[in-house]
This record gives structure tokens, sequence and C-alpha cells, in this order.
């Protein structure tokens, strides 16, 4: 998958990549719609030719998800055994291999108050994880296990550019 395949409501823009944690380095945030609360994410290619050992290559891929869901699922204590569960399915199904797998997914409850009351009480799910991608690296396949994760935390239907849903067929 390239950009010029994402669904049209993920919005792609070059972000800072972090300096220090390899010599090269190549960052993207993406959100989805115009409402970042929807989801939001970020994808880091890391280079390091010493090869970090934590690594087990000289490549890296860090990946940041973040979308809103219902008070309901926030409260099943699955949850982020599910979340870690999209990321291994969103990385199989785009055929990316990968070693040295680690991450977190968090589900994150909060109310507002005072001056920010009208937020009322929010809910979301986080995943962050990094791996190393392994044999003849295809980057684009990492890139799409990435989207595809954001488009799992956020509800979304898969995109299949070309196809039409029946239920968005006009009469």
């Amino acid at each position: 998958m390239g950009a010029d395949e994402v669904r049209p409501d993920i919005v792609l823009t070059a972000a800072p990549a972090p300096g220090r944690l390899a010599p090269f380095a190549h960052a993207v945030t993406a959100q989805i719609g115009t409402d970042p609360e929807v989801g939001t994410g970020r994808f880091v290619l890391l280079h390091d030719p010493a090869r970090p050992a934590s690594w087990e290559s000289d490549t890296r891929v860090v990946v940041y998800v973040e979308a809103d869901i219902d008070a309901e699922m926030a409260e099943d204590q699955l949850l982020t055994d599910v979340g870690w569960t999209w990321l291994q399915e969103c990385l199989a199904a785009a055929e990316a291999p990968f070693t040295a797998l680690g991450g977190t997914v968090t589900a994150v409850r909060s109310t507002s108050f005072e001056a920010l009351s009208a937020r009322g009480h929010e809910t979301s799910i986080q995943v962050r994880a990094s791996w190393s991608p392994s044999g003849l690296v295809d980057l684009p396949e990492h890139f799409t296990a990435w989207i595809s994760l954001m488009e799992l935390c956020a509800g979304l239907d898969p995109y299949h550019p070309g196809v039409t849903r029946i239920g968005e067929i006009s009469s």
C-alpha cells in the first residue's frame, strides 16, 4: 500500500522524526477525518547500520495509534488483549514479516472538569508497538499493517478502493 492507496478520509502528513533513536529516521502522522479524536497515528521508520541488539536488525518500525471507543468497550477487561491481537492480525494480513515485536495497548478513560466539563467522559484505545522487518523487507507491507490497525481501532470498515458496499449504492 502506498500513500496514494490510503482511504480518502485518512490524511497523511510528513512529521519530524526522532533524532536520537537512530542515525536515519523518517516519520509520518495520520489523522482520520477532520476530528483528531476519531483516530490518529504515527509511523516511524528507523535505520541504524550498527544493528542494535534489541532490534535484531538494522531497521525498526515504531507505530502509535489512538482512537476513540465507546465507554462500554473501554470497560471490557479483554480490550487490551484484543488490541494486541488486532496488531498481530494486521501484520499477518499485510504479509509483513517481522521479528522482535513489542509494545503496549492502553485503554484510557478520562473525565473533564471545570472549564473542560463540556468534554465530559472520554474513552480511547492506544497502541504503541515496534518491530523489526525481517526477510526481504518490503516496507509498504508494514505501512499497510499500521493503516489497517488504525482502521480497526477507529471501528472503520476495511477499505477496498473501487469496491462499493451494497449499503452505499444510491437508488
